[in-house]
């Protein structure tokens, strides 16, 4: 009885899994976090084994784990989360990973300058501040990754 109980929940489980797996915006959080641990990865490399380690260097690591991870993200969304394009290399190159830049400077720019200092101006506690932010952005990286970023023509 307790084998059969638990057949059934494992099958369970890898039907619900497979329908999130179809999912775009379950790929694109699942996407997101395999990226952030790309870019703890390569910041940790820069500063532990290359030795990047005083402050200009450690901001020097900062930056270059954000490009690195960032296009990281781009190739990961490329080809996982809105797969199936017909894109050329040089769209790729010329249109794509520069609105996708833009896409990122969007939604860090607006937690920057807008989220983040009217929820601390309401008094909201930094921690929730900073999640609400990578939430909001995140949406707007989405909207502006789906909407104009991943297609394979673009009309204005």
């Amino acid at each position: 009885m307790i084998k059969s109980a638990l057949h059934t929940l494992l099958r369970i489980g890898q039907g619900t899994l497979i329908k999130l797996l179809r999912q775009r915006i379950f790929r694109f959080l699942v996407g997101g976090g395999v990226s952030l641990a790309f870019n703890v990865l390569l910041i940790s490399i820069m500063i532990e084994l290359l030795g990047l380690d005083t402050p200009i260097l450690r901001n020097v690591a900062n930056a270059a784990s954000i490009e690195l991870a960032l296009l990281f993200s781009f190739f990961v969304y490329r080809t996982w989360v809105w797969s199936g394009g017909n894109s050329t290399i040089q769209e790729i190159l010329r249109r794509q990973i520069p609105l996708y830049h833009l896409s990122v400077g969007a939604a860090v720019g607006s937690r920057i300058l807008i989220v983040f200092p009217i929820l601390d101006w309401l008094g909201v506690n930094y921690v929730i501040n900073t999640l609400i932010g990578v939430f909001l952005g995140a949406s707007i990286n989405y909207m502006i990754s789906d909407r104009f970023v991943f297609i394979d023509r673009f009309d204005l």
